[in-house]
């Protein structure tokens, strides 16, 4: 290399105007690199987060002057390099610009949100290492040169260049763990129990009479690790085997562990120090055992933070979207308080108001609407937190704490901007938290859609099964486990998917989606409720409504898995009469209904609540109706309908179980549903008008509960009738007008409208000459 060329370099490194910029290129270059090793290297915390702010912060600031600065330079030295060195160069002004193009890029979709292109993160962290093996690359070279230079003031630079940017470089290093300590602004998910909060079933099942619990709370995370001092790994899995997973016993973890401890042949001072550290886990548990729920976001902040606003909608007039604010499930609770105290409630909320439950604010104090439920319901946090469950039912699953972003917490607008921007720009944490494979099976959905009979345990709660939709999803047509690629699972069925922009979108582990795919799963999760988003004027309600009809007629279908489900209505109906009768004949109607779609029993749900049945009807060809059973238009049509979907409960005393008070079933007198891929038949005779005298057979009866009218027998005199016109309709109301009436009152007048799913019909000709 020429002396003036050494010159020109030694005039960029430290010497003329250029001085500053040079200190200031080469040193936030290293700091990008060092600092965004970094970041992938330490696991997320609160110092990893602050880098990200300091790193996004301190790129947007330098990009341009370094950008010009090495432009200048290029410029300069272009027509002085060739060969390899200049292909070199050329690359590295390529990488540069990737590099510095795909950070803007990142730092702008953090502010904006929206979905990220995962390809240019990609881009952004090799292009990075790339770049900065390319600047040690090229100033070692000139670094020593400067060291051999003769003149003192070229080594002097060279040497202040060095410092001062390195210097530069370790402030914003430690800058992260400087800001953490001025802010303080970690968040603090666990907190303590109440003084106040009431134990019926002792200190050691804070939330039974539901089984969810905390995944992995502090006062656990410590036992385990005092437990490591006196057990071998091998006792010590079976010990959390048998004393932190699940609570199905008459005991809970603690005293269970206690128990196992017991049956080792310990040391005493090994005895000694397991009893001193199940004693401490206990005070722990009290000081640290629930969640403290204002430090999850809220669902209105991932639907209104620019980023799952698609989902959020669609969530907010769901089932799980008002799952603690349905006015008929909170008057229900009410009634639970009232009868055997508000402690009790803790059954339902594990499954209607989570995070309300494992933050302890079921607490047993009186119960009024207003602290019923006190977080979303089944909410993205609610449920996306979700680390296993079992197919037991009744809230049988583990709630992780997620790792918390920076002011999680915080009511401070720009807080939230920041949280917001975090969670974009550094999401590896928040998809690890909320994207787990377990959401896409069923036995997810097994652990609130199975209500069962509570273990034999000291409570008046749930002695007789219910509702039950996973087990007879597992019986019915559409679980193959010899094939689970016929299989049709519960998310395929009721979160299709529907096209997206939405950050959530793409999916690399789904068989027959991609990442790329630009659809997300419908957060609706359409079944059967379309009577509370209507009644409670919920946001987006109406349209909710509308769309449950629709889907409750099998009138939505999904095409991506039409290779392993079917077209057509829920449930079809098929009549069997004769095609001509003579006058005066018995005429013998067969109906055959079949559960063509549903992946369980239809109808799913509280079915002392619902009801579904069949209006019967036949009429003449002169317009005149000659049999009418399950009169739609009635209040009890369900009294001589030929078929009823429902369930009647009975209490301790016989007495009919009238107001959804699940903890005083013991037994139905009926219950009746179809079963996935069932079919039901029903036979109703009459005799075709002729010449004779009115009457019903001696069959009808209204007995007791159960008893259902099967066959009629009704005549009428008239000789001119040439044909009559069989129709069977299935009708569904998510709730009886009964039942409405005993939780609110009749000055209340709430009705729950009746749907007509499917019809049929059969015309018989009359004659004669049969």
């Amino acid at each position: 290399m020429s002396e003036a060329n050494q010159n020109e370099i030694a005039t960029d490194a430290g010497f003329g105007t250029n001085l500053l910029l040079t200190w200031v290129s080469t040193g936030m270059l290293a700091y990008g690199l060092v600092s965004g090793l970094l970041i992938w290297l330490l696991p997320f915390g609160e110092f990893s987060q602050y880098s990200v702010l300091v790193h996004s912060i301190v790129g947007v600031i330098v990009t341009a002057p370094v950008s010009w600065r090495l432009y200048r330079h290029w410029r300069r030295r272009r027509d002085n390099i060739e060969g390899i060195p200049s292909l070199i160069a050329m690359a590295a002004i390529v990488v540069m610009a990737v590099c510095l193009v795909s950070g803007l890029y990142l730092v702008w979709n953090g502010i904006l949100g929206g979905k990220r292109l995962d390809l240019v993160g990609e881009f952004h962290f090799y292009g990075g290492l790339l770049l900065g093996l390319a600047i040690i690359w090229h100033l070692i070279p000139v670094f020593a040169r400067y060291r051999k230079s003769q003149t003192t003031s070229r080594r002097a630079a060279g040497y202040k260049f060095a410092g001062i940017s390195g210097l530069g470089v370790l402030v914003l290093l430690s800058s992260p763990w400087i800001l953490g300590k001025a802010t303080g602004s970690a968040t603090e998910v666990f907190g303590p129990f109440a003084d106040a909060y009431e134990l019926p079933y002792g200190a050691d099942r804070p939330f039974w009479p539901s089984r969810a619990q905390i995944d992995s709370p502090p006062w656990k995370i410590q036992l385990i690790q005092d437990l490591e001092l006196i057990v071998d790994p091998e006792e010590l899995q079976r010990l959390l085997n048998a004393g932190l997973t699940g609570e199905d016993s008459e005991s809970g973890p603690i005293e269970r562990i206690e128990d196992f401890l017991q049956s080792l042949e310990l040391a005493p001072e090994q005895a000694q120090t397991g009893s001193n550290a199940l004693r401490h886990a206990s005070s722990k548990r009290q000081e640290q055992g629930a969640l403290r729920t204002e430090a999850y976001p809220r669902a209105e902040t991932c639907g209104n933070a620019g980023c799952h606003e698609e989902i959020f909608n669609e969530w907010r007039p769901s089932a799980h979207g008002f799952a603690a604010e349905d006015t008929l499930f909170l008057r229900v609770q009410e009634l639970l308080a009232e009868s055997k105290g508000a402690a009790e409630t803790r059954n339902c909320a594990g499954c209607h108001d989570p995070l309300a439950l494992l933050g302890a604010t079921r607490d047993g104090s009186p119960i009024t609407e207003g602290r019923l439920y006190a977080h979303d319901g089944v909410s993205c946090v609610s449920c996306h937190s979700v680390t296993h469950t079992t197919t037991a039912g009744n809230g049988s699953y583990r709630l992780a704490a997620p790792q918390s972003y920076l002011f999680a917490g915080s009511d401070s607008e720009i807080a939230q901007r920041l949280n917001r921007f975090l969670i974009r720009s550094y999401p590896d944490q928040h998809n690890d938290d909320y994207g787990r494979a377990l959401y896409k099976k069923s036995e997810f959905c097994a652990a609130c859609h199975k209500q069962v009979p509570l273990p034999s345990v000291s409570t008046d709660v749930g002695l007789a099964q219910e509702q039950n939709e996973y087990d007879s999803w597992k019986n019915g047509r559409w679980y193959n486990e010899d094939k689970p690629e016929e299989t049709v699972d519960c998310r395929e069925c009721h979160m299709p998917l529907v096209a997206s922009s939405d950050p959530a979108s793409g999916d690399d582990i789904d068989s027959y989606r991609s990442s790329g795919d630009g659809m997300h799963r419908s957060h609706r999760v359409l079944a059967s409720n379309m009577y509370i988003p209507k009644l409670q004027s919920l946001p987006g309600g109406a349209e909710q409504a509308e769309k449950t009809i629709a889907w409750l007629r099998g009138e939505i279908d999904i095409p991506e898995i039409e290779f392993k489900w079917v077209t057509g209505t829920v449930v079809d109906i098929e009549i069997s009469a004769p095609d001509k009768i003579k006058p005066g004949e018995l005429v013998n109607i067969t109906l055959f209904l079949h559960n063509n779609k549903t992946g369980h029993d239809f109808p799913a749900g509280p079915l002392d609540v619902l009801e579904s049945w069949v209006e019967l009807t036949v009429e003449d060809d002169r317009g005149r109706t000659l049999l009418l059973m399950g009169d739609a238009d009635t209040e009890n049509p369900a009294l001589d309908a030929p078929v009823v979907y429902k369930a009647d409960w009975y209490d301790r005393r016989g007495l009919p179980v009238a107001t959804h008070n699940l903890w005083d079933v013991v037994g139905a007198s009926y219950k009746n549903s179809l079963e996935s891929g069932g079919v039901e038949v029903a036979n109703i005779a009459f005799q075709c008008p002729g010449i004779g005298r009115p009457r019903i057979s001696e069959s009808y009866s209204e007995g007791g509960p159960g008893e259902r009218k099967t066959d009629v027998v009704f005549s009428i005199d008239n000789s001119e009738i040439s044909e009559l016109r069989v129709s069977a309709r299935l009708f569904y109301r998510k709730a009886n007008p009964e039942f409405l009436r005993r939780v609110f009152g009749v000055e209340e007048h709430i009705d729950a409208p009746v749907i007509e799913l499917v019809s049929a019909s059969h015309v018989i000709k009359v004659s004669e000459d049969k």
